[in-house]
Formats: structure tokens, C-alpha cells, sequence
């Protein structure tokens, strides 16, 4: 696998070759609430959280379609501000801000961008745990 382009990979099999387009967004963090984390609850504590909140927020992503499917704009709403919430208490940035985008969308009930959203904030709660955090290093 080669990257072509930030959205755009191409993969080889014998001589033919299948373009496919992937979205990608740089995962941005506040490095300030992430050394926070990592001096109030240590290497551990820090780690711990960060891996925990992840999953809640991954949790209520999934969520979100349902929301979505029903045509609950309250539900949806409601997700969307915890996943904002809980973002910012550990400095994910990336997600916040796609949260809060989601917000913004139920909030207008612009049904067309909603799966759009959704996928992002998918995408960007994919993201691996603590050690792509950059808080391997913080120790010493």
C-alpha cells in the first residue's frame, strides 16, 4: 500500500490496480489537557482515563446511527454534547469539534448531513488508544 495523496490510497494486486478514496483528517489534540492528565493521574491514571473515555465516546458514536434511524433529534442532540463533553476532558480536539458540528446540524435538523457527521466522528474515534497520545515519553 502506497499513499498517493492524503485522500486517495492505491492498493496492487498482480497488475491491476483498485483506487480507493479514504477521507482522513489529522487527529489534533491540546497537548495542554493531555500533560494535565498525565501530572495529576500519572502514566497509569492517565492512560486508564484516556483509554476509558474513548470508549465511551466510541459507545455513544455507535449510538448516534440509531438516533439517526429513528429520527430523534433530541437523542441525537443529546449524544452528541456528551461526545463533546467528553472529549474536551481528555484534549481531544478533533472530535470535539466534529461533535459540536453534529450538534449544530440536529440542532437545524439538516437530516442530509447528519450521515456525513456520523461517519466522521466514527473515523476519528477510530483512533487507538494512549500511546498515540503521546504520552509514552511524559515518564521522564
Amino acid at each position: 500500500m502506497r499513499q498517493a495523496k492524503a485522500a486517495q490510497q492505491w492498493y496492487t494486486c498482480g497488475r491491476d490496480h483498485v483506487y480507493v478514496l479514504q477521507p482522513s483528517e489529522p487527529i489534533v489534540l491540546d497537548q495542554d489537557r493531555v500533560v494535565e492528565l498525565f501530572v495529576d493521574l500519572g502514566e497509569l491514571g492517565a492512560q486508564q482515563t484516556v483509554s476509558a473515555t474513548l470508549d465511551d465516546i466510541r459507545g455513544r458514536v455507535d449510538q448516534m446511527s440509531g438516533e439517526y434511524a429513528k429520527g430523534t433529534w433530541r437523542g441525537l442532540i443529546d449524544l452528541a454534547t456528551e461526545v463533546s463533553a467528553l472529549s474536551g476532558s481528555i484534549g481531544f480536539v478533533s472530535c470535539q469539534l466534529a461533535a459540536d458540528a453534529t450538534i449544530a446540524c440536529a440542532t437545524a435538523q439538516r437530516a442530509n448531513d447528519i450521515p456525513a457527521l456520523v461517519a466522521r466522528l466514527s473515523r476519528i474515534c477510530a483512533v487507538p488508544g494512549p500511546a498515540n497520545w503521546g504520552m509514552q515519553g511524559l515518564s521522564g
